[in-house]
């Protein structure tokens, strides 16, 4: 009898913490995340948010970090600033979170960053590409970022267009936000740099679906080329229209979904070609997994953002088994962790000097055909 209790008692206390004559579950490990989950660039913070809960899965079933499970608090901050500020401090000193995961819009992660570097929280960018929010140069101590920057992006955009696609007349559309601002500020300079100056300028705005008049005035100046900085439901329509006018090269953010084939032969600046190419066993085994947890078309592939975010969570959790839970042991940890190696094969290098894991070689063109990420020669 004293064996069977015994059996008993081990039998209910499996996946937890034992002592004595009583079983305890082992206390989570607090991630916060906050992101628009709703709304205009819902897209974008569900993306995240998926990528995080696909590796905290991973990471549990193994037993944690040390035995403990991680437990992700998201916030829904609709990309407003005064939610993410509101919730960072939620998060920070309410919930108590080891690492903050912030929104990948610009100005929701500068309000969030107002709360979070001044507590010693590790602050992951995964997600927002804005230089300011970590510069190449002086990024804050407390903030690491996995994403490509917008400088790159401009740079390497302008540099496809007028060399690759030998367009002369260019456009410009950008969204009101400081993401579409930053862009512009990025993606003019670059053009200067190639002596192109944009025969059009234009700002719209995030929810609008109508661009006949931007689009119009565009056709009248005789551009052979468009390059877009916002968000996939804009670009989408954008698309709708252009495809309309039966002209135009676009770049853009994820589209395909709303714009369908009017996507297509759309080139687009991104930060994950590994994931489009043949995967390893490894990446398909994470892609098939993805698509079969959020039921997403096979075609469409694994968001990007998706897959960053993957790859931070298993960073930070490998700085948290050595470190412990002290979050500026962590963020030393986070500091001197060197090359850490993603899902797909891509490599994030961080040092004392260096808080930006990648680098411009990151940003990759590529192209939309037949609803497909494609390299760009595949025509």
């Amino acid at each position: 009898m004293k064996i069977s209790k015994i059996i008993l008692v081990i039998s209910l206390c499996l996946g937890v913490s034992f002592f004595g004559n009583s079983c305890y579950a082992a206390e989570p490990i607090k991630f916060g995340m906050t992101g628009a989950l709703s709304g205009p660039g819902a897209s974008l913070g569900l993306d995240a948010l998926h990528g995080m809960e696909m590796a905290v899965e991973e990471i549990n079933a193994k037993g944690g970090i040390n035995g403990r499970p991680i437990d992700i608090i998201p916030r829904d901050d609709e990309y407003d600033p005064s939610k993410a500020l509101t919730f960072a401090k939620e998060l920070v000193y309410k919930e108590k979170v080891v690492v903050f995961f912030p929104s990948t819009a610009t100005t929701p992660n500068l309000a969030s960053q107002q709360v979070t570097l001044p507590a010693h929280v590790p602050h992951i960018i995964a997600g927002t590409t804005s230089d300011i929010v970590c510069p190449e140069e002086g990024c804050d101590p407390y903030a690491f970022r996995l994403s490509i920057l917008n400088s790159w992006q401009g740079k390497k955009l302008a540099e496809f267009v007028v060399k690759r696609l030998k367009a002369k007349k260019i456009a410009i559309m950008y969204d009101s936000t400081e993401y579409g601002q930053d862009g512009r500020r990025m993606l003019v300079p670059s053009l200067a740099i190639l002596g192109v100056k944009p025969i059009y300028e234009g700002s719209l705005n995030l929810g609008d679906v109508d661009f006949t008049a931007h689009l119009t005035k565009i056709n009248s100046l005789g551009a052979d080329a468009i390059i877009t900085w916002t968000l996939g439901a804009e670009v989408a329509h954008i698309a709708l229209d252009r495809k309309k006018l039966g002209y135009g090269h676009i770049k853009l953010a994820e589209l395909r979904n709303l714009a369908k084939d009017a996507a297509d032969g759309i080139y687009i600046a991104d930060r994950m070609r590994a994931a489009y190419s043949d995967p390893n066993p490894r990446v398909k085994e994470f892609m098939d997994r993805y698509l079969k947890k959020y039921k997403t078309d096979r075609k469409m592939g694994v968001p990007s953002w998706t897959i960053t975010y993957f790859d931070a969570v298993n960073w930070v959790a490998q700085a948290l088994e050595k470190a412990g839970l002290d979050r500026d042991k962590v963020r030393d940890a986070l500091e001197d962790s060197g090359t850490f190696v993603g899902v797909t094969g891509i490599k994030y290098a961080f040092s004392p000097k260096k808080h930006n894991g990648r680098g411009p070689e990151a940003v990759e063109i590529v192209m939309v055909k037949d609803g497909k990420l494609v390299d760009p020669s595949v025509r």
